[in-house]
Formats: C-alpha cells, structure tokens, sequence
C-alpha cells in the first residue's frame, strides 16, 4: 500500500498528493468506524433482518458473530497501516512543498507542521467522531457493510462470509 501511494504521489501535482492523502485518512476512518461497530452490534435486530431476507443480512451477522477477529483487522490491522501510509503520505506532501518554497526556511518549516498537523488532526479527530457514531448507528453500519460484501459476493460468485458460494447455489 505504501509503494502504490508513494508511486502515485510521485507522478501527480500537489494538491492530487494532497487528495491522496486525504482519501488515506478517509479509509483508515471508514475501517475504524467498521471495527467499533461490529464490537457494539446486536444481533437481534439482524437475525430479523436474514428471517425477512434483506440482503446483506446474512453477511451482517457474520461480521458480529466474529467481531474480536473483524475487528482486530479493521481497527489494527487496516487502521494501523493506513495511518502509517498516511504519515508517509504527508511527509511526502510537505516535501514537496517544500521543494517548491526552496530558499525560504522558515515557511517551508511553518507549511510542514501544518500539512502534519491538518493530517494528525484529521485523522484523530475523525476517529474519535467516528467512534461516537459506530457506537449509536452500529446496526446501520454493520448492515451497510453486510451489503457491501453481499453485493461483492454476487459480482465475483464467492463467499467472503464462509457460506455457500453464490455460483454454486
């Protein structure tokens, strides 16, 4: 992960590397929220869900009933890399800007801490609302991923949930 960012950083403008970056913060979030939710998820709301069929249901039990694992992958595993590729990310950035600044020190130095501090801050202060919000809505997220597998699960033909694959009924 960290090789295709820095391969992609390389060949595009800044404010592109900057997007980047951003879309990276975004991930490690959206990961984060996941791995909270499944913690905090019921299961009866989604067992009634699978008797009436709704798809992605079934997917979504499965994530609850194996919450200590997905949730290890989601919040360490994914979480902990895209901060890294982040960090990298960013410093990347601010290299590069400060490339552009050349000659001009103490704004290089002032437009690095920044671009490290907006990052920082992104990330944590979106995690921590993301936190908040995996909590309350953790059903609705839990479903969405549900569908979100569901809908993979039809497209490629295989089970990601250790069910029947769909091809083969």
């Amino acid at each position: 992960m960290n090789w295709g960012s820095s391969l992609a950083l390389n060949r595009v403008n800044t404010i592109v590397a900057f997007l980047i970056v951003l879309v990276l913060i975004g991930v490690g979030i959206v990961f984060d929220i996941l791995g909270t939710s499944v913690t905090a998820a019921e299961l009866p709301p989604l067992n009634s869900m699978a008797s009436k069929k709704v798809p992605g249901a079934k997917q979504a039990i499965w994530l609850v009933k194996n919450a200590d694992a997905v949730a290890n992958f989601c919040n360490d595993v994914v979480g902990d890399v895209a901060g890294a590729v982040t960090g990298a990310a960013g410093a990347t950035v601010a290299l590069r800007l400060s490339l552009v600044l050349q000659g001009n020190s103490w704004l290089e130095q002032a437009l690095s801490l920044l671009i490290i501090g907006v990052i920082s801050g992104l990330t944590v202060g979106g995690k921590a609302a993301g936190k908040s919000f995996a909590i309350e809505s953790a059903t609705i997220v839990v479903m969405t991923a549900g569908r979100v597998i569901y809908w993979a699960e039809q497209v490629t033909g295989r089970s990601f949930t250790g069910g029947r694959s769909v091809s083969n009924g």
